[in-house]
């Protein structure tokens, strides 16, 4: 792994020379060699974050996308699928196309994190490259045409998950929503991402409206977030009331979110394994992002940005390059707060969320919509004049792009936010 005071250039070249010694190469060639044949190279791939279920979902989904029609065989190389936070099941969405070697080997897991390119080695093809510029090479894909590929829930393991949704009192068979909280419980070993957190008690009054609708609500996620006297009719806390279940039983969470009517969320992965299934989003308490793209039929309402107490307008933010700013200690730093939206405002994106449900019209429209694609577009033309941007894989900026929708409420309550 990467040493004290070692860069990531630095790190990324010393990971290559020992990739390429003639052990560790040894060492892949041995773990691939069942799944070779010579009449058609398997395409090899490093997925080193697979306890991060979004990582675990759309680096293969994008494997599948662009590679599917390529290759009879992609080999998936993860470290041990046992690790808390892993969701084994995911494996099983992608088909018998797919391959999956699980191994302890710190080298060949850092190699997940190497941008080589595709590299051809006869009996196999290696696909080195980072999560980051994987995603970034993908949106830049999609937004020329390409379309991403739907994964699928195995019949046996929706039964088996339907099964735990019935145990808790949750009838699959009935509407249902799911419902999925980001706060600093999640990975509190890393005190980063405090921005991308949000507090559940802002979200009473959405949940309620969704129960009042007709569907059941799942929440997913975190455990112990619901405050005394929360909601009960309806409402269950899936990691509450099925506390126990190891990697390989967690086929109950791609159920919630394979068979939702739709969702609300934040910026975190479930987010992206609802995307994969095909389900829609509310994303809420979104901040801006360089790499997001909705490309379903998503409704996203963004944080709101200020500067010691002053509300920022979108041109400023963009002008101050706040979405490439990725860290809570950076935008202490700048004196950036981002503010959490209130509950009126996520209960009228959920009004509208659930309007645009049943074939209404939603989202920013006319003047309004161009100038946020507008101020976007422009932001990301100013990226790739950025030296530093372009090496790190952020010169890409999926707000730029008409894809998903941005909720109305943004401008209802902040009339000059697109000033």
């Amino acid at each position: 792994m990467r040493q004290a005071g070692e860069d990531a250039k630095d790190f990324e070249a010393r990971m290559r020379q020992e990739f390429l010694k003639k052990e560790n190469l040894a060492r892949l060639f041995a773990l691939v060699q069942p799944y070779m044949d010579n009449t058609a190279p398997p395409l090899v791939y490093i997925l080193t974050q697979s306890e991060r279920i979004g990582h675990f979902t759309i680096e293969p989904q994008i494997l599948m996308s662009l590679y599917g029609d390529r290759y009879r065989r992609i080999v998936v190389i993860t470290p041990p699928l046992t690790r808390p936070g892993t969701n084994a099941v995911v494996k099983a969405c992608f088909g018998d196309a797919f391959v999956w070697i699980e191994t302890d080997d710190p080298v060949i897991h850092a190699m997940g994190f190497i941008d080589g390119g595709l590299a051809d080695f006869q009996v196999l093809h290696m696909l080195l490259q980072s999560p980051r510029l994987l995603i970034v090479d993908f949106w830049r894909k999609v937004v020329r045409g390409a379309r991403p590929a739907r994964i699928a829930l195995p019949d046996q393991d929706r039964e088996r998950g339907h099964r735990h949704l019935r145990s808790i009192g949750i009838d699959p068979d009935a509407p249902f929503a799911f419902f999925h909280m980001r706060t600093m419980k999640y990975r509190e070993e890393q005190e980063h991402h405090g921005h991308r957190t949000a507090s559940i008690e802002r979200y009473a009054l959405s949940v309620r409206r969704i129960l009042e609708a007709g569907y059941q609500v799942v929440r997913i996620g975190e455990r112990g977030l619901e405050p005394e006297g929360w909601m009960a009719d309806g409402y269950v806390s899936l990691p509450d009331a099925l506390p126990d279940l190891t990697p390989e039983e967690r086929a109950v969470d791609l159920a919630v979110l394979a068979d939702a009517a739709f969702g609300t969320a934040q910026n975190s992965g479930p987010i992206w394994v609802a995307a994969a299934f095909g389900t829609p989003t509310l994303r809420t308490n979104t901040p801006f992002e360089h790499l997001n793209l909705p490309y379903n039929r998503d409704l996203s309402l963004f944080k709101h940005y200020s500067d010691r107490g002053r509300r920022l307008g979108y041109a400023e933010i963009l002008d101050r390059q706040l979405p490439a700013v990725f860290r809570d200690t950076e935008f202490d730093a700048m004196g950036i707060d981002l503010e959490e939206n209130s509950a009126e405002e996520i209960d009228a994106a959920t009004a509208e969320f659930l309007a645009m449900a049943n074939e209404a019209r939603g989202g920013l429209a006319g003047a309004a919509r161009d100038r946020f694609l507008a101020l976007g577009r422009a932001y990301e033309d100013r990226l790739h004049a950025d030296v530093r941007l372009v090496d790190e894989n952020l010169d890409f900026y999926g707000y730029a792009h008409p894809f998903g929708d941005v909720a109305s409420v943004l401008i209802d309550t902040d009339p000059d936010f697109l000033s």
